[in-house]
C-alpha cells in the first residue's frame, strides 16, 4: 500500500485556476484558512498547503488562523458565523463528522452550516511508544499493560479524534487499562511522547516516521488494511494478531454555508467567480455521504 499524503483536486486544480483570475474579481482581500487544532499538527499542513496553492493560482494572501480547543468544535462554529464570502474556510479532520455523537448540545449543524469544497488527505496511523516503555510488538504492550494496569498512558488530539477513539477501540480489543491525555492537536501530544511525559499513541506514519529514525520513538504496527511502503518492515496491526483496528485520518476543506457555487467552483478547480445568470439559478449539487 502507498501510504502517502494524498492531496486531491483543491490543491492541483487551484494551479489551473490561475487563467481565470482576470475574469473575477475573487479573491480581493486576504483569505483566513481556520483549523481546529494548535499550530504544527496535520490540520496546520493541510491548512499551509490549500493557502500555497491560492497565492500560488491567484496571487492571494492567505493567514492560517488556530482556534484549538473542544475538538474542533470552536473553529467549526467560528466558520459556520463567518459570513459565506469565500474569505473564511475551514480545513477539518475527522472529529467534524464525530462530533455530533459526542456532544449533545453543538453550536452548529456539521452537516447543514457548513458547504464542502473538497478532501485533502486520508493518512493512516502508527501504533508508537516512547523508548522507555520495554514494549517491541503489540502482543508485549498488551502484556506490559495488563501486568500494570492504569500505569500506562496515551496522547491523542483531543476527545473524539481518530486517535482518541482508534485507542479506546484497542483498549476495549485488547481488554486493557490505558490513561487518556487529550491535547489541542496531534503537535503537542507528539512532544509530550517524544518527551516521555506519555508512553504510547497512534500517530500519522508520514509524521512520525522521522521520530522513529531518530531512535525517539518506536513503531510496532500499522493501523492500515496493508503496509506501507514508506515502512515496508512495519506489520500491520492485523499481521501483529490484532484484526479490525484500521485508524485514518483524514482532512476536509469547508466553507461556511451559502457560499456561492461558483466560488465553491473555483476553489475546486477553476471556473470563474462570477456567476452567469444561468449560474446564479442552478444549486450547488453538493452531498454529504
Amino acid at each position: 500500500m502507498r501510504n502517502r499524503l494524498t492531496v486531491f483536486a483543491v490543491l492541483s486544480g487551484l494551479l489551473s485556476a490561475a487563467h481565470a483570475q482576470g475574469q473575477s474579481d475573487y479573491p480581493v482581500k486576504p483569505i483566513r484558512i481556520v483549523i481546529g487544532t494548535a499550530a504544527g499538527g496535520g490540520s496546520d499542513l493541510m491548512a499551509r498547503l490549500v493557502g500555497q496553492r491560492l497565492t500560488q493560482a491567484w496571487n492571494a494572501v492567505t493567514v492560517v488562523e488556530p482556534r484549538p480547543g473542544v475538538g474542533g468544535n470552536l473553529a467549526a462554529e467560528y466558520v459556520e458565523k463567518s459570513p459565506p464570502d469565500g474569505y473564511t474556510l475551514y480545513v477539518c479532520f475527522g472529529t467534524h463528522t464525530v462530533n455530533p455523537n459526542l456532544y449533545p448540545k453543538l453550536g452548529y449543524d456539521a452537516i447543514r452550516d457548513f458547504t464542502p469544497v473538497t478532501l485533502l488527505a486520508r493518512q493512516y496511523n502508527a501504533l508508537v511508544v516512547h523508548p522507555s516503555v520495554p514494549a517491541r510488538s503489540v502482543n508485549e504492550l498488551v502484556a506490559l499493560a495488563k501486568r500494570q494496569p492504569g500505569k500506562l498512558s496515551y496522547g491523542s488530539s483531543g476527545s473524539g479524534s481518530p486517535n482518541h477513539l482508534g485507542m479506546e477501540l484497542f483498549k476495549i480489543t485488547a481488554q486493557i487499562d490505558l490513561v487518556h491525555i487529550p491535547y489541542k492537536g496531534a503537535a503537542p501530544s507528539r512532544i509530550d511522547l517524544l518527551g516521555g511525559h506519555t508512553d504510547l499513541m497512534f500517530d500519522v506514519l508520514r509524521t512520525a516516521l522521522p521520530y522513529r529514525d531518530a531512535g525517539r520513538m518506536r513503531m510496532l504496527a500499522l493501523a492500515s488494511p496493508q503496509r506501507s511502503t514508506l515502512a515496508p518492515d512495519l506489520p500491520t496491526m492485523a499481521e501483529a494478531g490484532w484484526t479490525g483496528l484500521e485508524v485514518l485520518t483524514w482532512h476536509g476543506l469547508l466553507a461556511p454555508a451559502g457560499t456561492p457555487p461558483a466560488i465553491v467552483e473555483r476553489l475546486q478547480g477553476g471556473t470563474p467567480a462570477r456567476p452567469s445568470r444561468a449560474g446564479l439559478k442552478r444549486k450547488t449539487g453538493h452531498r454529504w455521504h
